[in-house]
């Protein structure tokens, strides 16, 4: 039996670039819930793990299509402690002004 898919194929594969490093397995997995309508613990069972697996799996991309903004890159290099610290405040700051431009924008 299959659920409701809840996303398009494009939208997934827009969202794709916006989650960093994936196994294939991951993906094929996400997709067959979100985009075939397959039942999570279906999938799970195909793939030989459990249903909490598949939830986090499915969760980890809910996370992405809600609160990372479709312009925004994902930036990985090495960097002094220092700079490192920089950064990390930075990118705090620009998810909290996200945050605050979207309940802005919100009902």
């Amino acid at each position: 039996m299959s659920s409701e898919p809840t996303m398009s194929a494009e939208a997934f594969d827009a969202l794709l670039p916006r989650l960093g490093r994936l196994s294939l397995d991951t993906v094929r997995i996400a997709r067959a819930v979100v985009v075939d309508g397959q039942r999570p613990a279906d999938v799970a069972r195909v793939h030989g793990m459990s249903r909490q697996r598949v939830s986090g799996i499915l969760r980890r991309f809910q996370h992405a299509e809600r609160d990372v903004p479709r312009d925004w890159r994902r930036v990985e290099v090495w960097l002094p402690p220092d700079l490192a610290q920089r950064v990390e405040e930075m990118a705090r700051e620009a998810r909290a002004g996200a945050v605050q431009a979207k309940a802005a924008r919100s009902p």
